[in-house]
């Protein structure tokens, strides 16, 4: 079976949640409800399979679409970054399992519940801000190590302190140290 016939199969209670499926192909699915839109999508050449569920777009807005990772990541379920990557032969117990989970963590998102929207969408910023600011404290940790070799105390202070918040205790000590030795 491919996933059209997979996913109409594991994903028939949504029925029952005023869902319609409204487009299909080998590749995605589209629910609608006057509540939600949910699109299962999967990826023949990555193997992503990925659910992803939004409220109705309104006139003039765009449509802001939640990714089910993004709300496992949420509610403290899933340390993975990217979902699932397999093939045609797996997919009956993923897709299962996908079907399963947006029940089990994402049922307020099905319903349309704007607050769970609301949490995802402050989730997600904090999360980006996070990956922001991880990448601006790995940049400046490798301008550092660059001043350690040319014995430049000061910019080793200046750039430790930019990032203060986020040392080490081993970065700590080396602060203090090229504190003590920036005006030599």
């Amino acid at each position: 079976m491919g996933l059209k016939e997979i996913t109409k199969e594991s994903f028939s209670f949504l029925g029952a949640l005023g869902f319609s499926l409204v487009h299909l192909d080998d590749s995605e699915l589209r629910f609608e409800s006057p509540n939600c839109v949910l699109v299962i999508s999967w990826d023949r050449r990555s193997g992503e399979l990925e659910a992803f569920f939004g409220l109705p777009p309104t006139a003039g807005e765009s449509q802001s679409m939640y990714s089910l990772t993004d709300a496992l990541r949420m509610r403290g379920t899933l340390n993975l970054a990217a979902p699932p990557q397999i093939n045609e032969d797996q997919l009956q117990p993923f897709v299962d399992q996908l079907a399963h989970q947006l029940v089990a963590y994402a049922q307020l998102g099905l319903t349309g519940d704007r607050k769970f929207f609301d949490q995802l969408e402050a989730f997600r910023s904090a999360d980006a801000e996070a990956f922001t600011r991880n990448l601006k404290v790995a940049q400046v940790r490798a301008a550092i190590e660059q001043s350690w070799c040319s014995g430049d105390f000061q910019k080793i202070v200046e750039l430790y302190t930019s990032i203060e918040n986020h040392l080490s205790r081993a970065e700590r000590a080396k602060l203090i140290y090229a504190r003590k030795h920036q005006a030599n």
